[in-house]
């Protein structure tokens, strides 16, 4: 429920683009979702295909990029993304979150005519 006002942030900003770059219609948005931002593009997708009539970005194609949450090892330091495992594939190492990371969730760019 909380992609809801994420997605009308998104047609906001669409007809203010539009509006800035000439466009009537904005044909393609690539949203970048971080892991850890409990962001779900099947529901970003539902509320923009609703919420997104009548606007310039109406039918506009999603595109989803996922950006995964960073950890970096106790031991050696390496920095490496999360996947599904806390320990370093490079010395095997007990790692940590890097704070921050795998929370983003932004237009990467947009595409119109």
């Amino acid at each position: 429920m909380h992609e809801l006002p994420v997605v009308m942030d998104i047609i906001r900003e669409m007809d203010e683009q539009a509006s800035a770059h000439g466009f009537h219609k904005i044909t393609e948005i690539e949203l970048v979702i971080g892991e850890l931002s409990s962001i779900v593009d099947e529901s970003v997708q539902m509320y923009f295909d609703v919420a997104s009539q009548n606007h310039p970005c109406e039918n506009a194609k999603l595109k989803f990029a996922f950006e995964p949450a960073m950890l970096k090892c106790r031991e050696c330091g390496n920095e490496f993304p999360h996947e599904k495992s806390f320990q370093c594939p490079k010395c095997g190492g007990d790692a940590m979150l890097v704070k921050g990371s795998g929370r983003s969730f932004y237009i990467k760019s947009f595409d119109g005519e």
